[in-house]
C-alpha cells in the first residue's frame, strides 16, 4: 500500500535560490514527472492483455509511440544537464557536493554527451520532429521491401476516432527508425532501445534527487515529511493494461453512427 508523504517547498524558501538553481531544480523535477508518467504507460501498455491478433498488432504499436516520446524527453534532460548543470558555473558549485548514487550516475550520463547517439536520432527525427522527405522515402522504400505482409499496408477504422489507427504510416516509420540506427531488423532496433531506457531514466532519476537533496542542504535545512495519504486501493501496474480499441461516446466524425 503506497503511503504517500509531502515535504513543503515555501516559496519563500524557493526565492533564495539564485535563478540558475532554480531553473534547474524546477526543470529537472518536471521531467522526472514526464519520465515516470510515460515509463508507467510503457509498463502497462506491454502487459499481457486480450489474444485477438488485431489488438495485439496495433497495441504493440502503440507501445512504441510511447517508447519514441520517452526517448525524446529523456535525450531533452540530458542536454539540460549538459548544458545547465555542466556547462554552468553550478556543476563546478555543486559536482563536489553531491551524493555518491548521483555522482555515479552523473559520470555514467555523461559517457552518452557529444558522440553520436541513439537517443539523438530518435528525438531529433522521429520523437519531436518529422524525418525530411528524402528519409521520408527511404523509410518507404526499405519498408517496402521488408518481410511484412499486407496486414500491415492498412488503415484500422472505427465510428470512434480514439480506434482510428494508421497502421501504414507507422510501420514505415518504425523502418525510418531502424535505418537512421543502422538496424536492419525493426525489431532488434526496438528492442535497443527499450534496453536502453531503463537504466538512463534511474540515473536521470538518481541525479534529479541528488540535485534536489543538495539544494535542500543548502538553502532549506532540515525537512520534514508529513504523511498525506495511504493509497490502499491503488492499482498494481503489472496488472493493468492500456489496449487501443476502447468503447467510446467521444470523439466520434460528423455523421458516424451512435
Amino acid at each position: 500500500m503506497p503511503k504517500i508523504t509531502r515535504i513543503a517547498l515555501p516559496k519563500e524558501q524557493l526565492q533564495k535560490l539564485t535563478a540558475g538553481e532554480r531553473s534547474l531544480f524546477l526543470l529537472l523535477g518536471y521531467t522526472s514527472n514526464q519520465i515516470n508518467t510515460l515509463w508507467k504507460l510503457v509498463i502497462v501498455a506491454t502487459n499481457e492483455g486480450t489474444k485477438d491478433p488485431v489488438e495485439e498488432k496495433v497495441s504493440a504499436a502503440q507501445t512504441q509511440i510511447f517508447v519514441r516520446l520517452l526517448i525524446g524527453i529523456m535525450r531533452e534532460a540530458l542536454k539540460l544537464i549538459e548544458k545547465r548543470f555542466l556547462g554552468s558555473t553550478l556543476g563546478k558549485d555543486y559536482v563536489p557536493i553531491l551524493s555518491t548514487a548521483a555522482t555515479e550516475a552523473l559520470d555514467r550520463l555523461k559517457k552518452r554527451f557529444g558522440a553520436p547517439d541513439k537517443f539523438v536520432v530518435i528525438r531529433d527525427n522521429f520523437a519531436f520532429h518529422h524525418p525530411s522527405l528524402d528519409d521520408m522515402e527511404a523509410a518507404f522504400q526499405l519498408a517496402v521491401k521488408s518481410d511484412g505482409d499486407d496486414t500491415d499496408w492498412c488503415m484500422y477504422l472505427d465510428n470512434a476516432l480514439l480506434n482510428t489507427f494508421f497502421f501504414a504510416s507507422d510501420f514505415v516509420l518504425v523502418h525510418g527508425m531502424a535505418n537512421a540506427m543502422s538496424e536492419a531488423n525493426v525489431n532488434e532496433a526496438h528492442r535497443k532501445l527499450l534496453g536502453d531506457i531503463a537504466p538512463i531514466a534511474n540515473d536521470l532519476s538518481t541525479f534529479a534527487f541528488g540535485f534536489a537533496e543538495a539544494i535542500f542542504k543548502k538553502y532549506f535545512g532540515e525537512l520534514t515529511a508529513t504523511l498525506v495519504a495511504e493509497i490502499k486501493d491503488a492499482a498494481n501496474i503489472e496488472e493493468l493494461r492500456l489496449p487501443w480499441f476502447v468503447e467510446t461516446t467521444s470523439f466520434l466524425p460528423t455523421g458516424a453512427a451512435q
